[in-house]
């Protein structure tokens, strides 16, 4: 998995985000009086308004800022920075996990996913973070610690399992355990959910191992 697969994957939660549901916040209000109904809806459809232009400011502040890393990465940190502290869900944890992933080295990039991890809001977005460390640390003194985070991440119900897997069988390459990397690339061509990218790159794996241990 690539750092742009991962923000690809930031952007895939991005795009699954929905505006609260009027009944779901609201339901259990008990209004007594025709006329306390009237006020009450009339109420809530106004802050109902009010909070999708707050999340529509929001998207497009997160946007620009990601525009900006290409061109101005210090500018685009501060900024991403600044909305991880005061911009409205799930922007604000979104904007926290690409600030820590633009730190200058490796080593403060996975120290500051790790300390951004239980700040996130939605167990997606922290196994999300967990993975991209996973990743980075990968040849880094950090990588064991990391790679124990890993595997309660690789469950049938997880949502980055696929990515996990990915991950396991670099660093296992990186440690020299071939069999270990096959047997990883095996699970992830075998697995139904696997996207096509991630299948691909599976079987090229396994038809490179397969090269190589018959000359």
């Amino acid at each position: 998995m690539s750092d742009s697969t991962a923000f690809l994957e930031v952007d895939e939660a991005v795009r699954k985000d929905e505006l609260r549901d009027w009944w779901g916040r609201y339901g259990t209000w008990v209004v007594a009086g025709a006329m306390a109904v009237v006020v009450a809806v009339a109420g809530m459809v106004g802050w109902r308004q009010y909070d999708a232009s707050q999340r529509a400011a929001a998207s497009v502040a997160y946007s620009a800022a990601l525009a900006k890393i290409a061109t101005d990465m210090p500018a685009a940190r501060a900024e991403l920075e600044k909305q991880a502290v005061d911009a409205q869900e799930p922007y604000r944890s979104l904007a926290a996990l690409i600030a820590a992933q633009l730190r200058a080295t490796l080593d403060e990039q996975v120290a500051a996913l790790v300390d951004v991890i239980p700040k996130l809001t939605g167990p997606e977005l922290a196994d999300l973070a967990t993975v991209i460390a996973a990743l980075k640390s990968v040849d880094t003194p950090k990588a064991d610690e990391m790679a124990a985070k890993l595997e309660p991440l690789a469950g049938p119900d997880r949502p980055f399992r696929i990515s996990v897997r990915e991950v396991q069988a670099l660093a296992a390459v990186r440690k020299g355990d071939a069999k270990r990397a096959r047997e990883l690339w095996g699970e992830i061509a075998k697995d139904p959910g696997t996207p096509q990218g991630a299948a691909q790159r599976a079987s090229a794996m396994l038809n490179l191992y397969a090269a190589t241990e018959a000359k």
